[in-house]
């Protein structure tokens, strides 16, 4: 076995025994981090499958929000009021939980197409609760300002 240095004439005098030990050891350290990431990696997302899928409300004023949330993070949703549609609207969310059905969700849409009626897009943070078994989404904007949406099917082909 070469038991020589790296190093001989300058520098620390590491043996080569002693290098592969120090390779093999942030090998493993890698491994260990890298399988930590994969455990851990739900934990540290920004979204979640549990609010994604499509979505419609019915707030009253011959209103309809249809929405699509994906566990990617991205959203996307059209408003529809008196059979004309009002608001087409996109972007990103964050969702923090604070246990398995509730937590806060702030919503910013990257892309916007509305009418003056509806007003501009700006970024939204609701507290929500999934209720029914997931299949009921409530948003909470402030105290009084709340929109109860349900999941609908997704569309056969």
């Amino acid at each position: 076995m070469n038991t020589g240095t790296l190093f001989d004439e300058e520098g620390p005098g590491m043996t080569l025994p002693t290098t592969l030990r120090a390779v093999a050891d942030t090998a493993l350290s890698r491994r260990g981090l890298l399988a930590a990431l994969v455990v851990f990696a739900p934990a540290l997302a920004k979204a979640d499958e549990s609010i994604s899928g499509q979505w419609r409300a019915h707030p009253g004023h011959n209103v309809i929000i249809v929405m699509d949330v994906l566990s990617d993070g991205h959203w996307a949703s059209e408003t529809v009021q008196d059979d004309k549609v009002v608001a087409e609207m996109a972007g990103t969310y964050e969702q923090k939980l604070t246990n398995r059905t509730s937590g806060s969700i702030v919503f910013t849409p990257v892309k916007s197409k509305v009418s003056q009626e509806h007003g501009a897009a700006t970024v939204e943070t609701d507290q929500y609760t999934l209720e029914s078994g997931g299949k009921v989404l409530r948003l909470v904007t402030n105290k009084t300002d709340q929109m109860v949406f349900r999941k609908q099917p997704f569309a056969k082909q």
